[in-house]
């Protein structure tokens, strides 16, 4: 993997080579985006990254996962869940703390980082005994950034912040919560975006762009694996020759399935048979969109071309990656997609929109097609064309091996590093 890119033509040299092992660094993570036992999926991708960077040498990890308190009253059916987290527990060799705090809801996410930070800093303090941290590593700008960042400077410790999506590109124009992001921005020690977007919004919102460094998300080649398509399919119950396009995320308005559904029609054109397997649950912060993509599908009379899988664990996702012809992702916001890199690691090959961290990745023509824009007649317009290449699919998976968890891990490493080597030494 290549060096990560720094937004400045002066900015600091990234050191290379393997991590020292000289002295344990001591890494205090704080994010409320974090996979549980109740919800295994729920930020993998943060998990993830920090599971790679654990593997390093010299590298020690506590995680603090704030979490919004609620009576575990089984009729609210969307808030239950979240009453079920447990205290402390263990996820994926993580430790992870997940103190309470009262979230009202409507008005409560203007001032949300400022009702977390009690729970978060009890948190620190019950551990800090047999965890002197010496960084703070934070994921997502709000609110758990702006937390971070207030706790760095009680505890007068470096903080870096990795922006990852709405966060920045979306979170500094909404009212009160704008003005506590571009605060945050301007006291991080450094900043990590995930997109080549990201970090250049993050300099427009007033971050030093010698302090942002541009970090995509890896991903795991070993869980994400080709296997033989009709192996797959046979495994899934699926039609062996039928022409597939899977597309795979929550059920959001953003992600596009009502726009792969609505083009349909036109991909029937060329490929009557065409399946489009959507695979994917409710995101437990918002509305399902499940009924407006039954709805699209009865308007179109495709039934018999669409089969809506609901959510999968992870292990499972290779199965449906390699039982398919093309993934498309027609989102219309995103950071560094996983499920694109996941699915580019199973060998398969993508048709996505232009936004986000997806041209850095499918700029690569290899890789797949990436659309001009988002619309129902491109998106059939690319699937079709994506249908009638001939792949290859080892090309595919060979290019993903070198984007992987351990050289994301790396580049983090590297942050780490320079930020410790310049912050001030003396501690409360």
């Amino acid at each position: 993997m290549s060096e990560p890119s720094v937004l400045s033509e002066n900015s600091l040299n990234l050191s290379s080579g393997n991590p020292s092992v000289e002295s344990l660094r001591k890494i205090l993570v704080i994010s409320s985006t974090f996979p549980s036992a109740v919800m295994p999926t729920y930020g993998v991708f943060v998990k993830e990254r920090l599971k790679a960077v654990a593997k390093l040498p010299g590298y020690e990890l506590r995680v603090i996962s704030p979490v919004p308190y609620f009576p575990p009253i089984r009729q609210f059916k969307k808030w239950y869940k979240w009453s079920q987290f447990p205290r402390e527990e263990i996820v994926d060799g993580l430790k992870v703390y997940r103190p309470r705090y009262f979230l009202p809801p409507k008005i409560g996410g203007y001032f949300h980082p400022r009702l977390m930070y009690p729970a978060a800093k009890r948190a620190v303090e019950k551990i800090r005994a047999e965890f002197d941290f010496d960084l703070i590593d934070a994921h997502f700008f709000y609110p758990s950034g702006c937390v971070a960042a207030k706790l760095g400077e009680h505890y007068q410790r470096p903080v870096v912040i990795t922006g990852r999506g709405e966060d920045i590109l979306r979170f500094p124009e909404l009212p009160v919560i704008g003005g506590r992001i571009r605060t945050s921005l301007r006291q991080t020690t450094q900043l990590i975006a995930v997109s080549e977007e990201i970090g250049k919004k993050m300099v427009s919102l007033g971050a030093d762009p010698g302090k942002v460094t541009v970090i995509p998300n890896g991903v795991d080649c070993q869980k994400f694996q080709p296997i033989p398509m009709r192996d797959a399919r046979r495994e899934l119950n699926l039609p062996i020759d039928r022409p597939i396009v899977i597309s795979v995320g929550y059920r959001l308005e953003l992600k596009g399935f009502h726009i792969l559904v609505n083009a349909i029609p036109k991909i029937r054109e060329r490929f009557p048979d065409v399946l489009v397997v959507i695979v994917g649950g409710q995101a437990s912060w918002a509305a399902d969109y499940l009924p407006m993509i039954e709805e699209r599908v009865r308007h179109h009379n495709i039934g018999e071309h669409v089969i809506i899988v609901g959510d999968r664990p992870q292990d499972e996702l290779a199965n449906w990656y390699s039982a398919a012809d093309v993934f498309a992702l027609l989102t219309s916001r995103e950071g560094s997609p996983n499920v694109l890199m996941e699915a580019l690691a199973c060998g398969l090959p993508a048709v996505a929109t232009p936004v986000g961290g997806i041209p850095e990745i499918l700029g690569d023509s290899r890789l797949g097609i990436l659309l001009p824009q988002r619309s129902v007649a491109v998106a059939a317009e690319g699937i079709v064309a994506a249908l009638d290449c001939n792949w290859d699919r080892r090309s595919i998976r060979g290019v993903m091996e070198g984007r992987s968890w351990g050289s994301t891990a790396l580049d983090v490493d590297r942050v780490f590093r320079r930020t410790l080597d310049e912050f001030p030494s003396e501690r409360n």
